[in-house]
């Protein structure tokens, strides 16, 4: 169901009224008219329309007059044919006739039966030529080819396509003598018009006379006769019957689900009618209720096809002028909107958008905003529910009345992490909720939380609608466990008779109404008495504490609220707020003069719409120093309105345009005489307190004494910025008597002294130290000096590298040589240039001198000495070892540099040693001599203890005497035996 509002009048539309046709359902629709008391004022359409015919009889009556030219009659056949062509294989029949001032009948209904093929019909045509009598051959069409003798079909539908390429010439008869008769026969007539002639005029008048009513669905008109093939298809969808058909589109108003959308408009209903002509979709425009209007994308716009045009339908407002923002969301598969205006009284499409994202459903929704509400229209809203982004589901486009590319300049997103969302899915104006006189819209993400739903208010501006939402209302958070919270919204209406907007949200099987609660505005003031600080007041002359009343602060709450409300006398709220004195600072400047004293006071009030204002005393307690930054008086409220008896316990509401945070300063007076602007003048002069030599790396310090005086009036924000080498570092400043001169002839305070060192790079030659010298104000005639800065310890060092630590030479190496390297490496820890010379003499230690004309920063410079050592002068000094030293050692003029530490001087030692080879023949001769006679003397011991001689038959003979004496008993018998066989 659809709805539509306008003052107090009610259209209400059921888009899917079923119409039986046959053994076909079609979807047509049916709306309401309503008044105040929703009664019935008219309905639409007055009568459901009939149901399409089956069965259809076209006659082609041709003009074949002499002003066609001879190759244009060819193009008119071939547009036949074509026609003929794409109604094969239905029960439509054709017949064929030409004119001029005569008339030919080429084929009728019963030749067409027999012989089906265009071809064989039409190609054997030619042209008459002649005058044009169209209201004759109109007439004899009617009484001599419509009837059953040359085969037309009771029941049929009966269609008469007249082609010409001008007004009707020496014709008798007028078209008042024969339309008439050929409305009675039931006659449907189009009348295709070739020539720039029939745009507009007296042509384009006799189109639309010959042609049946409503001309603007049964006239067509091409420039020329090649331009004939643009207007087939919009042909065919006029008169091709829905059964039996094979063309791409066949159902013209059969779907068309009139009153998806509605809308109440200056000009009259209009619905959407998403189904016509194949679901590409059009408008219906009950300007009159009779004859309604079709308002759509010409069909020779292939890419319409299924694009739901009127899927939802807005109307823009202009200076009094009316136009129509109409949805396609299923426009290539992306959605398109298309602006509709009216020219030369035919609604026209004048502009167009479409999206970059595939299946974001864009202009499933729209919403025109009149933002100042000064009835004309300042903004459309377009929704493209199913925008996926990866974080967001669904996007709202912000785009200018005149929808056209590039004028969707912004977007309205809801909650992050809701892919699913569905943002979008319904947008509502509401009207001036918060009272700032801008207009606020709603917009329903109805599957957001797990598809509980959610409802956004955003707050309108004088040019746009905020981007950032203002409220978000969950269904979640709502009672009855609601699903798809956010699906349909109303609002801009007051539905509860207390005078605000509310809003009507449509979930699953229920509807809330949100009220819209009374918001109110609080304006704080603070004014001081008096409004500065006078100079006596702060000024301390020596003395540490003040405790001085030096003004009073009276602080005004005023709330007021929406003069919408009805129940504006009942509002009651309860205000909280805190005064703070010099808020942000460690050691606050001023206090309240109270009980106890204190820089903060804490009050509760409670208010209806008026003016509160209390009284509180400022004092100084100590003395100021920094009496150039005002003091800062910072108010900090809460409100909590109170239930409202006469309104269901209604709370009013702060609004969010009231900053909860009110701060007033309270100035110093400044001494800069009656004209009230200080003129300073100021001198400076320094000196390095009596050092007349820096030596660089000796001097640990380097004191610069500097003089400031102001011969003027108060000098606000001074600075004095010192530049030096890098060398330098910034340690500490001093005034006073800390080893200084007195440093301030200024007896009303102190002077202070603030230094900073600027950041630098490492490689930067300079740095810069910037001292603020009695921040925020120098008096006048107050004078200041010192400054000290610290040396850095730039010096020149010397160091060894690698070098030969070793070397030895062998007898036999006589003609053998080794190199010998020593290296050194010399570092500038600053640039100093050095002076050219180079002495070198010859002496026992050779000595090499070179100059250094330039030493980088930290960059070393290496030097290598390198010899070759022989073995002849080695043996020559008849030494086993010698060592063989170099040094290196740095020197300069003394008169322009110096090195803390000393000559910096270093060394590098080589060992080289004589190693003689050993000879190993008399210890080899030796050894074998000595070998041999301890073997002769090993073997001569071993011969005499009878190492050498065979026992073993003295054993054997020893073994058979022991056997054969066995009785006998004799000690002796051994050696008896032994003898005996001897």
């Amino acid at each position: 169901m659809s709805v539509s509002v306008q003052d107090s009048q009610l259209l209400v539309c059921g888009p899917t009224v079923h119409q039986t046709c046959g053994k076909n359902i079609y979807l047509k629709g049916y709306c309401f008219h309503l008044d105040e008391n929703l009664r019935e004022i008219q309905h639409f359409p007055k009568n459901q329309p009939e149901c399409p015919k089956q069965l259809s009889d076209i006659v082609f009556l041709i003009d074949g007059s002499g002003s066609i030219k001879r190759h244009e009659f060819p193009q008119m056949k071939t547009f036949i044919s074509e026609v003929i062509k794409r109604f094969e294989n239905t029960d439509t029949q054709f017949a064929l006739a030409q004119y001029s001032n005569e008339y030919q009948e080429h084929f009728n209904f019963l030749r067409f039966k027999n012989t089906r093929n265009p071809n064989t019909l039409i190609t054997p045509i030619r042209q008459l030529f002649g005058a044009t009598h169209t209201a004759t051959f109109i007439q004899k069409v009617v009484r001599e080819l419509f009837v059953p003798a040359k085969g037309s079909r009771s029941g049929a539908s009966k269609i008469l396509i007249v082609i010409t390429d001008g007004e009707k010439f020496e014709d008798k008869l007028e078209y008042s003598d024969v339309i008439p008769e050929a409305d009675n026969a039931g006659i449907i007539r189009f009348a295709i018009g070739v020539g720039a002639a029939f745009s507009q005029g007296k042509p384009r008048q006799e189109l639309n006379t010959i042609a049946s009513y409503p001309p603007s669905d049964h006239v067509f008109s091409v420039n020329n006769f090649n331009a004939l093939k643009d207007i087939q298809n919009k042909l065919e969808d006029k008169i091709f019957a829905i059964e039996g058909t094979k063309c791409s589109s066949s159902f013209q108003y059969e779907m068309s689900q009139e009153g998806f959308s509605a809308l109440l408009t200056p000009v009259g209903p209009i619905l959407g009618a998403v189904g016509a002509n194949d679901w590409s979709g059009g408008l219906f425009l009950y300007g009159d209720p009779d004859k309604p209007a079709f308002i759509d994308v010409p069909s020779s716009t292939k890419d319409m096809k299924d694009a739901y045009l009127g899927y939802v339908m807005q109307m823009v407002q202009v200076n009094g002028q009316s136009s129509f923002v109409v949805g396609a969301p299923r426009y290539q598969h992306a959605g398109k909107v298309f602006l509709f205006s009216r020219q030369n009284l035919q609604w026209q499409k004048t502009s167009e958008l479409s999206p970059k994202e595939i299946g974001s459903y864009f202009g499933a929704t729209l919403c025109s905003v009149d933002l100042d509400r000064d009835k004309n229209t300042d903004l459309v809203l377009i929704g493209a529910p199913m925008y996926y982004d990866g974080m967001a589901g669904g996007v709202v486009y912000i785009c200018e009345r005149q929808v056209g590319e590039g004028e969707c300049s912004q977007k309205l997103r809801g909650a992050a992490k809701q892919p699913l969302g569905r943002f979008g899915a319904s947008i509502a104006e509401t009207g001036e909720i918060t009272g700032d006189q801008w207009t606020d819209v709603a917009i329903g993400a109805p599957m957001e939380d797990e598809n509980r739903g959610a409802v956004y208010i955003f707050h309108g501006s004088r040019r746009s609608i905020n981007p950032a939402y203002s409220q978000r209302i969950q269904g979640s958070l709502l009672p009855n466990r609601l699903h798809y919270f956010g699906q349909a919204i109303g609002a801009g209406r007051d539905l509860t008779g207390d005078g605000l907007p509310d809003v009507a949200v449509g979930a699953q099987g229920r509807v809330l109404l949100l009220r819209g609660r009374p918001v109110v505005r609080v304006i704080p003031t603070i004014t001081f008495t008096p409004n500065e600080i006078p100079i006596a007041a702060f000024e301390c002359q020596d003395q540490d504490v003040l405790n001085k009343e030096v003004s009073k602060a009276t602080v005004c709450l005023t709330v007021m609220a929406d003069s919408r409300f009805t129940q504006g006398s009942s509002i009651l709220n309860t205000i909280q707020y805190k005064l703070n004195l010099d808020p942000g600072r460690m050691r606050v400047r001023a206090i309240f003069n109270g009980n106890p004293d204190s820089s903060t006071i804490t009050k509760e009030i409670k208010m209806g719409l008026k003016r509160h204002c209390e009284e509180y005393r400022i004092k100084l307690p100590t003395c100021v120093e920094d009496s150039f930054t005002p003091i800062n008086l910072r108010l900090n409220y809460t409100l909590i309105g109170d239930p409202i008896p006469g309104a269901d316990n209604l709370q009013a509401i702060l609004s969010k345009d009231s900053s909860p945070i009110f701060t007033a300063p309270l100035h110093f007076q400044k001494n800069c005489g009656a004209d009230g602007v200080c003129k300073d003048q100021l001198k400076t002069s320094f000196n390095f307190s009596g050092l007349d030599t820096l030596v660089v790396g000796l001097t640990p310090e380097l004191n610069a004494t500097v003089f400031i005086r102001n011969d003027g009036e108060d000098s606000y924000g001074t600075t004095i910025t010192f530049f030096y080498p890098s060398a330098l570092s910034y340690r500490s400043s001093a005034t006073g008597d800390r080893g200084w001169p007195k440093s301030l002839l200024l007896t009303m305070r102190n002077v202070a002294i603030k230094c900073a060192s600027t950041p630098s790079a490492e490689d930067d030659p300079m740095r810069n130290t910037t001292c603020n010298i009695n921040h925020p104000i120098f008096r006048a005639g107050a004078e200041v000096k010192s400054f000290c800065k610290q040396v850095d310890q730039g010096t020149v060092v010397i160091c060894v590298d690698v070098s030969t630590k070793y070397v030895n030479f062998s007898a036999g190496q006589e003609d053998g040589n080794q190199t010998v390297e020593h290296r050194y490496e010399v570092r500038g820890l600053w640039r100093y240039p050095c002076t050219s010379f180079q002495d070198c003499s010859v002496a026992v230690c050779k000595t090499i001198r070179c100059n250094i004309p330039s030493l980088g920063q930290k960059q070393p410079l290496e030097f290598s000495i390198k010899g070759k050592m022989g073995f002849q002068w080695v043996s020559q000094t008849q030494q086993k070892k010698v060592t063989l030293v170099s040094s290196a050692r740095i020197s300069y003029d003394e008169k322009i540099y110096t090195q803390k530490e000393g000559l910096p001087q270093n060394q590098a030692n080589t060992v080289v040693e004589f190693l003689e080879p050993y000879n190993y023949l008399p210890v080899i001769i030796g050894s074998s001599v000595g070998g041999l006679i301890l073997l002769a003397l090993i073997a001569a011991v071993l011969y005499k203890v009878g190492f050498f001689k065979r026992q073993y038959k003295q054993m054997m003979e020893a073994g058979d005497g022991e056997v054969a004496g066995s009785p006998q008993q004799d000690s002796g018998a051994g050696p008896s035996s032994a003898a005996t066989k001897g």
